[in-house]
């Protein structure tokens, strides 16, 4: 029975045996699904100096070695593709040869190559990660923007799940390859971590420039041990979203010097405040410290404006600060306070 549709090679290509210069041509535009090669590496294999190959190659066009009647095949290749990505380029050329659409492994950067030569749209490329050859769409960001990205965001966020750092305004038609594809991209950086690999929350693992990290240290400072309800409270000032409980214990389990028992967060040796807390922080920890862990609105603008404290930047102190909180509406308290421990 005859095929509904012949292979790539068969309908595209015509490769005289006896006809060299057009094999030569073929075999550096990659169009003998090799994906091309150098001057230097044909004239090896033809035994020819490099200069007469790339005398063969300039004086010939390599579309004589294309039949234009061929372009459904070569769109049915091109369309299989794109519907793959982003997959390892083996992966990709073993599935169209397994459907008949090449008759064997037709490497990728070949197809690309005829694609531009008959003016045809293939919306990818291949790159290489790890040391593999990867086919991603051609819009698709460069590796180190991605890495940096990621890196921004958990700077800015302590941590981050795959799903959320996406490139934006992508197909999410294929978001499993996208999450694998990314996955790949980040767990190759040396300090990249796990927090939960099945949920897809990970961190990089440097504390020093770690916004909730800092956080977490200034409060356990003032209050140690933390339990993680609280210290849900104190992160909550960032303004920020946060991530389930369960992932942020993992996160304060994996940084340095601490450890956490159920839903109690340890330092295991003691943070100084003056280590961690900004001036003014220092200051009003000393006023609440002195006065049971508790003061009013009003009793503290005052003591804080004897220390020289300004208004603005009294407020931008109580309303951001991770040790102190709001309580009963017309009250401030420490973070890990008795009164946390009767409910606020």
């Amino acid at each position: 029975m005859t095929p509904l549709t012949l292979s790539l090679e068969t309908e595209l290509f015509r490769f005289p045996e006896n006809d060299r210069d057009c094999r030569i041509v073929a075999r550096h535009y990659g169009l003998d699904g090799e994906g091309g090669a150098n001057f230097q590496r044909i004239g090896d294999e033809f035994g020819l100096t490099r200069e007469r190959v790339r005398q063969i190659v300039s004086e010939s066009d390599p579309r004589s070695c294309l039949r234009p009647a061929g372009l459904p095949a070569l769109d049915r290749v091109i369309a299989a593709i794109v519907a793959g990505l982003p997959a390892p380029a083996a992966v990709i050329e073993a599935e169209l040869q397994k459907r008949g659409l090449t008759s064997r492994a037709f490497r990728i950067e070949g197809i690309v190559g005829i694609a531009a030569l008959l003016r045809r749209p293939a919306p990818f490329r291949v790159t290489d990660l790890e040391g593999e050859r990867m086919v991603i769409a051609s819009d698709y960001p460069r590796f180190p923007e991605v890495i940096s990205a990621a890196r921004q965001r958990v700077r800015r966020y302590g941590m981050a799940s795959l799903r959320d750092c996406l490139p934006q305004g992508r197909n999410r038609g294929n978001e499993r390859r996208e999450l694998n594809l990314l996955e790949t991209v980040l767990s190759g950086q040396a300090d990249f971590r796990w927090l939960q690999r099945g949920a897809g929350w990970f961190w990089f693992s440097d504390a020093a420039n770690n916004r909730i990290a800092s956080r977490i240290r200034k409060m356990l400072a003032v209050a140690n041990p933390v339990g993680i309800a609280e210290a849900r409270l104190g992160l909550q000032r960032m303004g920020d979203p946060l991530p389930p409980n369960e992932i942020l214990l993992e996160f304060c389990r994996q940084l340095p010097e601490l450890s956490v028992d159920g839903d109690t967060i340890r330092a295991d040796a003691e943070i100084g405040i003056g280590e961690v807390l900004n001036h003014t922080e220092r200051d009003i920890f000393q006023l609440l410290a002195g006065n049971d862990g508790c003061m009013s609105n009003s009793e503290l603008i005052c003591r804080s404006r004897v220390l020289g404290i300004k208004r603005p930047t009294f407020y931008q102190c109580v309303t951001s600060s991770p040790i102190v909180l709001r309580y009963k509406r017309s009250h401030y308290r420490l973070i890990g306070s008795r009164q946390a421990i009767a409910g606020s």
